[in-house]
């Protein structure tokens, strides 16, 4: 295989290997996206869109930056997946800690205020002096 063809090769698998990742979390990730979302979620689509845009710039910054694509067929596409699995995971990574982190503030605020609501409750009440 000539070098021109193992680089179309790498560039191809690092823009697939993101999109396929971000495909399978799609289906949970918008709807976490929209309860964060203000005014009915709409900044949910556009978060996605921008975690596709950056998963693949991101591996094919690697490929471009760390790749080889002279020689042998085999290490090219060695390179290439180690490349996006790096990639994807880092961005994988980072959309999670980002996701995660306001759903974890609202559920111990939620927790917060439920004690509170516990502790404003009257105790029951006893009748006195009968």
């Amino acid at each position: 295989m000539t070098d021109s063809l193992q680089f179309l090769l790498a560039l191809a698998l690092a823009a697939l290997g993101p999109v396929a990742a971000l495909r399978y979390l799609q289906p949970i990730l918008l709807p976490v996206l929209r309860t964060q979302c203000e005014e009915g979620g709409q900044g949910a689509e556009f978060w996605m869109r921008s975690a596709y845009v950056l998963a693949v710039c991101g591996t094919l910054l690697l490929t471009l930056s760390f790749g080889q694509y002279r020689g042998d067929l085999l290490h090219t596409l060695e390179r290439s997946l180690w490349l996006v699995a790096a990639g994807t995971f880092v961005t994988v990574a980072f959309i999670a800690r980002q996701v995660w982190a306001p759903v974890r503030e609202s559920r111990a605020l939620r927790r917060l205020e439920a004690e509170r609501a516990a502790r404003a409750r009257p105790g029951p009440v006893t009748p006195t002096g009968a």
